[in-house]
């Protein structure tokens, strides 16, 4: 029986974005190390779409990072062969998105959600993702 991938905690991957090589604190050097084996594929992991979701906001809110360049990194971050998701395509999409219109992260995700579902209509008050080619639906 093959082993499962281990999980990838949030403050793995924000360091490894934000932090410089060649001054990062001894304890956190190995993401410099790990992350080339994740891209080559040499090791597995699972990335949870919550902790995707918690590395955006830490990057926009906490190291001001634009919401463009962060869905940018962690799209790229996406492609490396080890890196595991359950719905990497729908992700992809939402990143996708951001990168293209500005629009929040969450409406990035129902939008990308209502497209694979094929169902463009989505329950909320938000008239902004009318812009996104959602139809609202009326909570009655």
């Amino acid at each position: 029986m093959k082993n499962k991938p281990s999980l990838i905690d949030t403050n793995v991957i924000v360091r490894y974005l934000v932090e410089d090589p060649n001054r990062v604190d001894e304890k956190f050097k190995g993401v410099f190390s790990f992350f080339p084996r994740v891209e080559a594929g040499e090791i597995s992991v699972e990335l949870p779409e919550l902790v995707l979701f918690e590395v955006f906001f830490v990057l926009t809110k906490l190291y001001h990072v634009p919401p463009t360049e962060t869905a940018r990194r962690l799209a790229q971050l996406l492609s490396y062969r080890g890196l595991l998701m359950r719905d990497k395509p729908l992700i992809k999409f939402c990143l996708r998105l951001l990168q293209q219109k500005p629009i929040g992260l969450v409406d990035a995700y129902l939008v990308a959600s209502a497209h694979e579902r094929g169902n463009l209509t989505v329950y909320s008050f938000d008239r902004g993702l009318s812009k996104q080619g959602i139809r609202f639906l009326q909570v009655e």
